[in-house]
This record gives structure tokens, C-alpha cells and sequence, in this order.
């Protein structure tokens, strides 16, 4: 793995989630190349529009603010790069609500994403969820 490229990933992936922060679905959108491929935690696979995915993103970012997320942080656990133009990251999310003094972890998972290079430029091609669904579950009955 190329360090620039790892530098890239994660420079992708820091403003991929300023824009969640900012609740911005439109331009979270601009990210991915379409249609993308989702591959779900029970082992189904979609092929999703780009108008699919922004009603999708849109309502994730609703159930964020009933659970009082104001702040997303994000990490690069792991980049395995698949060739030259293909890499497969894996980012472990941390959803904070932080109204109160001491910031309050709403939930954390872990997401992989296959990052490509697409016209001079790094967009995501799938995205693997792997515990999101069961962590946001959980967080929507405690809350």
C-alpha cells in the first residue's frame, strides 16, 4: 500500500464525514459512483440509484438526530488494496452526542467501503455494512 494512496483514503473519508456532520445528503452523495453496490449485514446485495441512495442517506441522517448525533468521528482501521486502481477500506464510525458537557457515544460501527479511482479521482464503489444496522437498532430501543 502506496502511502499517498492511504493518505488519500483517509482525506476522502475525513470530508465524506464532515458532510454528515453538516447533514448534507445531497453532496454525501457526490462520493460514490452510481449505481453502487450495498451489501447488507444478512448477506443480501442492492444495486442502488443515485435517488435511492440520497432518500436512504436522508432518513439515516433523521434517525442521527432523533438520537441527538452532532458529531461523527471517523477512523481508518484498515486499507487492503485490491490492484492498482481498487482498495477496500474498513472504517470503524463513532456517533457522539455532545449537547451535554462530557460527549455521550451514541453507538460505534464498523462500515467497509471499495474505494476507486474513477476519472482522476477517488469515489466508493460498494459499500459493505457490517454492523451498523444491529448498533443503530440497538441504539433507537435504549434511546
Amino acid at each position: 500500500m502506496h502511502k499517498a494512496r492511504l493518505e488519500e483514503i483517509s482525506k476522502l473519508f475525513l470530508e465524506y464525514r464532515r458532510l454528515f456532520e453538516a447533514r448534507d445528503a445531497e453532496q454525501i452523495a457526490d462520493f460514490y459512483r452510481f449505481p453502487i453496490h450495498y451489501y447488507f449485514s444478512n448477506g443480501k446485495k442492492s444495486e442502488l440509484s443515485r435517488e435511492y441512495f440520497i432518500g436512504r442517506v436522508e432518513k439515516l441522517l433523521k434517525l442521527y438526530e432523533k438520537l441527538g448525533v452532532s458529531q461523527i468521528v471517523g477512523a481508518v482501521t484498515d486499507v487492503i488494496e485490491l490492484n492498482e486502481n481498487a482498495s477496500l477500506a474498513t472504517l470503524n464510525w463513532v456517533l457522539l452526542d455532545t449537547s451535554q458537557e462530557k460527549p455521550r457515544q451514541v453507538y460505534s460501527a464498523i462500515t467497509r467501503y471499495l474505494v476507486c479511482d474513477y476519472n482522476g479521482e477517488l469515489k466508493i464503489d460498494g459499500l459493505i455494512g457490517v454492523d451498523e444496522t444491529q448498533q443503530l437498532k440497538q441504539a433507537l430501543s435504549a434511546a
